[in-house]
């Protein structure tokens, strides 16, 4: 009974045989034809791609001492690491209780465009500017140099706020991406020598030499207790030093 099946099916069988050989066969052919990697997709950085460049808004000198009555100079700085920028803006902050801003310069800026000129507060010097196409690349790009006047001792931070630093790609990418700020000690005078002139003695020339600023000084070292005005103070400490001989 099961010969005669076998016999019945035989036909059936030869013809899934011949199948499952051609199938195998023309599996083996395309995979050697076909290269190990050809259907596998790899994702790739592309070797020329570039991250957009950065830039630093820095205020320098960005450390000091400072004696009260003296004048800081703090220059505004732009690195623009390679990039082109085409436009800065921003607000200067200080404690209006240890410094008063006296002037304000933008010679030698690289600004030529000010949509809104340097304008000082109580506490702050706010800007807005730019320059055309092809805008400015450089490590110090000056913006500003602010002039302070040093009123109390203590310790200050001249600082930068809502601050932007636009790329010159025509998009007006912000591309700020550190501000660095000035961090400085101020503190009372030392004790001024009373030979203002440096002649080994205290007499009247240099008597004459303090009359000659009295009020608001034009020498400084006539200024002998420090406090930016020569007045009967200094001229106490002075005739307490009396030593013409």
């Amino acid at each position: 009974m099961m010969l005669s099946s076998l016999k019945k099916y035989k036909h059936i069988f030869v013809i899934i045989l011949i199948l499952i050989i051609s199938t195998i066969i023309l599996i083996y052919r395309y995979n050697k034809s076909t290269p190990p990697d050809s259907l596998s997709f790899k994702v790739t950085n592309t070797p020329n791609s570039e991250k957009l460049a950065a830039a630093i808004l820095l205020l320098a000198p960005t450390t000091g001492e400072f004696f009260i009555g003296d004048t800081i100079n703090i220059a505004l700085l732009v690195n623009t690491l390679n990039q082109s920028i085409n436009a800065v803006e921003g607000k200067i902050t200080f404690p209006s209780d240890k410094l008063e801003v006296t002037s304000i310069s933008k010679e030698n800026s690289i600004i030529s465009l000010w949509a809104q000129e340097p304008i000082t507060s109580s506490n702050s010097v706010a800007f807005s500017g730019g320059l055309p196409s092809p805008g400015f690349i450089g490590t110090a790009g000056k913006v500003m140099t602010i002039s302070f006047k040093v009123k109390s001792d203590g310790d200050a931070v001249i600082g930068i706020e809502d601050a932007q630093v636009l790329a010159n790609d025509g998009f007006a990418t912000n591309i700020l991406s550190e501000i660095i700020p000035t961090n400085i000690s101020l503190s009372k005078p030392k004790n001024k020598t009373a030979d203002i002139n440096n002649n080994g003695k205290v007499d009247l020339v240099d008597v004459s030499i303090l009359l000659n600023n009295w009020g608001t000084p034009k020498n400084q070292s006539a200024d002998l207790n420090g406090d930016n005005k020569i007045n009967a103070k200094d001229l106490s400490i002075l005739l307490s030093k009396w030593s013409p001989q």
